[in-house]
């Protein structure tokens, strides 16, 4: 079990990175997104424990150049709940670093070795660590935002909705919290195939396991954000919580991108596919809007005609 500070420069990394980006871009887009990470300045604490599990373990992306206290924020990723290293998400972290915000991002048990709710209990374990450890990382401990793209939505959702796995770690969403970040998340979806049956042990627990099924007035606010192009996880998913907030009485910010697919929406984190879509720079208007103790909710759209893409 290691732990330990890796302060990482664009000097150390630049030269590697220049040699070998372009074969790695052809062989592995993620890949790539990460080898070009590397050249981003930021410290990482590496292989952190959280919990007991093989997979309890997180990883710290922090600003090498900010004022604290900074804003947190707890990243899951997506992979269907069955696939996934924190390590692939590294663009995310540096990303999220080189703006000024710590990043935490950790791994948490899969299918088929777990099945349904084994990783909304992990998923609160690694939020109860963030919490514990704020003070120490530099963060604001009450502005601690959760983030997820996909699988990693739909789990940030459910931390953020169903009170009864923070509960079960001494927290509460209402007031510990700031907001919830959704990326193309999973929240009101089929229960299909044989892999989801599987997952989520359908059909006893079909009801049970969509987000929007647990709104209340008290939630923390939300940015949810999808691709119009996006076929993986339809930007229906996003309508429906973000008007299942609305009848509830909540706040839900909604953020559409004409011809944005489900791994572009992620992947334009990194500088080098930013392109695509502002994913990043709107991750951080919400997060500052929160900081700042803004209350403003509204629908924007970024370009083209208004209306759902599926």
């Amino acid at each position: 079990m290691r732990r330990f500070l890796r302060h990482v420069t664009p000097a150390r990394a630049l030269v590697a990175t220049l040699v070998i980006f372009a074969g790695a871009a052809v062989a592995d887009p993620g890949a790539a997104l990460n080898l070009l990470a590397r050249a981003q300045s930021y410290r990482l604490l590496d292989d952190i424990p959280y919990g007991g599990g093989p997979r309890e373990k997180l990883d710290v992306y922090l600003p090498d150049h900010a004022e604290a206290p900074r804003p947190l924020i707890v990243f899951f990723y997506g992979g269907r709940w069955s696939s996934g290293e924190r390590a692939n998400y590294r663009f995310v972290g540096a990303a999220l670093a080189a703006r000024g915000v710590i990043a935490v991002i950790p791994d948490y048990s899969l299918y088929p070795q777990a099945r349904f709710p084994v990783f909304l209990e992990d998923a609160a374990r690694a939020l109860r660590w963030a919490r514990d450890n704020a003070d120490r990382l530099g963060a604001e401990r009450s502005r601690i935002f959760l983030m997820g793209h996909s699988a990693g939505g739909h789990i940030a959702a459910m931390l953020a909705f169903d009170k009864r796995w923070l509960s079960a770690v001494g927290l509460s969403p209402s007031s510990d919290l700031a907001g919830l970040i959704g990326l193309a998340g999973a929240y009101d979806f089929a229960i299909d195939s044989d892999v989801l049956r599987g997952v989520f042990g359908a059909p006893a627990n079909a009801a049970a396991s969509q987000p929007l099924r647990y709104v209340t007035r008290d939630a923390p606010p939300a940015l949810l954000i999808a691709g119009e192009a996006d076929t993986t996880v339809k930007p229906r998913n996003t309508r429906a919580l973000a008007a299942a907030i609305d009848a509830a009485g909540g706040e839900a910010r909604t953020i559409y991108y004409p011809g944005v697919t489900h791994r572009e929406i992620i992947g334009a984190f990194s500088p080098l596919l930013h392109f695509l879509a502002p994913v990043a720079d709107d991750v951080m208007a919400f997060v500052d809007a929160k900081r700042a103790m803004g209350n403003d909710t509204k629908e924007r759209r970024v370009g083209g005609r208004d209306g759902d893409a599926q």
